[in-house]
């Protein structure tokens, strides 16, 4: 594999191009009526574009260990942006997890005192009577990641691919010393991550234009995982 500069900048001004591709793709308008996947696909590729916008930042300053991190995050948007297109009702789990789960947050935080909610006139603490309103009940529990992938039916790539970066997210790996190993690691996160990034195009624009999702096989074919030997 070739590591010099001059190639890790090749792959870092593609992925800026991807950048535009996947801005640009967030634009489509479907065939059909409205539908609610139609605007989380659209944050889907929105944010994937961010993501490589950054991941192009920290390939031009050569930080390995960001990218190892980054990558496990796209991967992870990969996988929702498949399951929540399969139904309505995984869209709207998909839409409420962020309420829900900030929701969560502040209720472990109010029971274990951490917190308080005070009337705002009076200054009296009714942190007890706000535990106990609807929206501070338990909501469902949010799927894993492995689950979404299961139920996408792509679960061999979150076997292969989702635990083996958890390793860097949680830091456990070990990290390059050598300039050139650091340049070489860079260089197959950067590449990971433009296949990835591909891959969540794919899935998008294939529900805005087609209202329909790429097969396992499909997906592997983007992320390269089925070329055939010479």
């Amino acid at each position: 594999m070739t590591t010099d500069a001059a190639a890790l900048n090749e792959i870092i001004q593609s992925l800026h191009e991807q950048v535009a591709l996947l801005a640009s793709a967030a634009q489509i308008e479907p065939p059909e009526r409205s539908d609610l996947r139609d605007e989380l696909v659209r944050n889907q590729l929105l944010r994937a574009a961010e993501i490589l916008r950054g991941a192009a930042v920290l390939g031009s300053a050569q930080n390995a260990i960001c990218l190892g991190i980054v990558s496990r995050s796209l991967l992870e948007l990969l996988i929702s942006s498949l399951w929540l297109v399969r139904s309505i009702e995984n869209a709207s789990a998909h839409q409420s997890a962020a309420r829900a789960e900030l929701a969560k947050a502040l209720r472990l935080n109010l029971e274990a005192g951490k917190a308080k909610i005070k009337e705002r006139a009076t200054g009296k603490d009714v942190t007890v009577e706000f535990l106990e309103t609807e929206q501070m009940k338990k909501p469902a529990r949010r799927l894993s990641v492995e689950q979404q992938a299961k139920e996408a039916d792509v679960l061999d790539i979150y076997t292969v691919f989702y635990r083996f970066m958890s390793l860097e997210t949680h830091g456990h790996s070990e990290s390059p010393q050598s300039a050139s190993d650091i340049r070489e690691l860079c260089e197959v996160h950067l590449q990971g991550i433009g296949a990835v990034s591909r891959a969540i195009g794919q899935v998008c624009v294939w529900w805005l234009m087609h209202r329909s999702w790429p097969d396992n096989e499909s997906i592997r074919k983007v992320l390269g995982l089925n070329s055939e030997k010479p």
